[in-house]
């Protein structure tokens, strides 16, 4: 929603400017913003929105008191000695202060691991994910709506979803994204429903508030036009608020519960060779038995809401809170300096004759 904002904002400052010629240090000036801008839209639009909650949703809120056996003494171990592995996190014992409890703790971790590179970890992945569901779901959205067109495209790229979340929770790697696929049929068979669940879910979220404006006639944007802001109305006041609160609803009780399913799903794939960056419960609370041994190798989805505890949801709620406010800070600070720059511009600027 801020990232709409900002870009109406900012769209509406380049159609004023339709007819003048901008002066030769305002491209300068717009450079600079984008040097600036582009760090931290990155930052809150792919770390605070994807990682942050990828590693609260698995975090195990009471690690092991015993000291486990390490990993990490492994020699072929691909982990850096400074990254904050889980085998290390478990030893503070079920007092330990959680990584995920504040945007700073995770922060610190993921620092520690790589320094600011690590708040972009698993990005190559998460830009060919995109790009390939890009593509699948365009060319299904031809002949088939949002609603099924959205699942069946993720349902195609269930490796890469898997490995992306592998990426993220595990420690450093040498091996490319591409290396850490799990095998399609047990990825399929693991996460084919809770992918179906989440991004059905997700597509629900957006249609059903649409549905909503709709018919409460609200002066919405035109697609055919996008940036353009339309007329404003001072009933849309109202109606946008309760727009909001029905997404924010949707989200909440659909979306999240969804997301937290597919992600614990995910996880429990991780292969038993990477350590996480985090107190993991592979066992799932003793609910998952390995392969070998005649089990499913995966947890299943009731395990995987089930065994996410009270405090894990309090905790995730809270981080979704600080991130949407951080969102909308983001989308504030943008709009302050935007809209100044761009008067000084069209001052400084001359009519094309």
């Amino acid at each position: 929603m801020y990232r709409d904002i900002a870009h109406a904002v900012y769209k509406r400052g380049e159609d004023s400017m339709a007819g003048y010629q901008m002066p030769g240090w305002g491209w300068g000036l717009l450079v600079l913003d984008i040097l600036v801008f582009l760090p931290l839209i990155l930052t809150v639009n792919y770390s605070l929105q994807h990682l942050f909650p990828t590693l609260a949703i698995v975090e195990d809120p009471n690690p092991p008191a015993y000291e486990p056996v390490s990993l990490n003494a492994d020699s072929e171990s691909l982990a850096e000695e400074n990254a904050p592995l889980a085998d290390e996190a478990a030893r503070g014992g079920s007092q330990a202060r959680l990584i995920t409890s504040s945007i700073r703790s995770t922060y610190r971790t993921l620092a520690a691991i790589s320094g600011w590179r690590s708040l972009f970890r698993g990005l190559a992945c998460y830009l060919a994910l995109t790009v390939a569901t890009g593509f699948i779901r365009g060319n299904l959205g031809i002949f088939l709506p949002s609603l099924i067109a959205g699942p069946v495209s993720a349902l195609a790229l269930t490796q890469l979803y898997t490995a992306w979340a592998h990426i993220v929770i595990s420690a450093p790697s040498s091996k490319t994204f591409w290396k850490r696929l799990p095998p399609f049929k047990k990825a399929f068979q693991a996460t084919a429903l809770p992918i179906v669940m989440y991004f059905f879910a997700a597509e629900l979220a957006a249609f059903i508030p649409k549905i909503l404006a709709y018919a409460m006639h609200m002066n919405l944007p035109d697609a055919g036009q996008p940036g353009t802001i339309p007329q404003a109305d001072k009933n849309d006041i109202w109606k946008g608020v309760l727009v909001l609160l029905l997404t924010l609803v949707l989200h909440i009780f659909l979306v999240i519960p969804t997301q937290v399913i597919l992600t614990r799903v995910q996880a429990s794939l991780l292969p038993d060779e990477d350590d996480t960056i985090v107190p993991f419960d592979r066992s799932f609370q003793g609910k998952v038995e390995p392969a070998i041994v005649g089990g499913k190798g995966f947890v299943t989805i009731k395990d995987a809401w089930q065994s996410f505890s009270r405090a894990s949801w309090v905790r995730l709620v809270k981080l979704y809170v600080k991130i949407f406010a951080a969102g909308m800070a983001l989308a504030f600070l943008w709009i302050a300096v935007i809209v100044p720059e761009m008067l000084l511009i069209m001052s400084h600027s001359k009519k094309i004759e």
